[in-house]
C-alpha cells in the first residue's frame, strides 16, 4: 500500500518528514467561516462528490473547529484523488489546505 509523506514542523522550526498511510477520509483548513454550516457542507459535498462517493460531511462551527472540515469517502482511491486535486484550491475565496486524514470516522454508528 502507498504512503503519502507529510511535512510538519515542530518546535525548533525544523521541517520533518511523516509517513501516513492512505485512508478514505480528508481533514480540511483554511475553509471560509463565514458561510452557514450547511450551506458549506453542501457546497463540500458536491465538490468531493466528483471524485468518488462521499458518506459524510462534518463541519462543526465552534471557535476550536472554525474553518475545518473533515470529509468521509466510501474508498481510499477516490479520497487520494480528492487529496491530490484540491490542495491549494481557491473554495469561497480561500486556499483551502488539505491535512493528512484521520482513520476516525465521525458518522454516526461508525465510531
Amino acid at each position: 500500500m502507498a504512503t503519502t509523506t507529510v511535512a510538519n514542523t515542530n518546535s525548533s522550526n525544523m521541517a520533518t518528514e511523516q509517513r501516513v498511510q492512505p485512508n478514505q477520509s480528508l481533514y480540511l483548513q483554511n475553509l471560509n467561516e463565514k458561510l452557514q454550516k450547511p450551506d458549506l457542507q453542501r457546497s463540500l459535498y458536491m465538490l468531493f462528490s466528483t471524485f468518488g462517493p462521499v458518506l459524510d460531511v462534518t463541519a462543526v462551527k465552534s471557535s476550536k473547529m472554525r474553518g475545518q472540515a473533515h470529509v468521509l469517502f466510501r474508498d481510499i482511491h477516490a479520497a487520494t484523488q480528492a487529496m491530490r486535486a484540491c490542495q491549494g484550491m481557491d473554495f469561497f475565496g480561500r486556499d483551502m489546505v488539505r491535512c493528512n486524514g484521520t482513520s476516525i470516522s465521525y458518522r454516526e454508528g461508525a465510531y
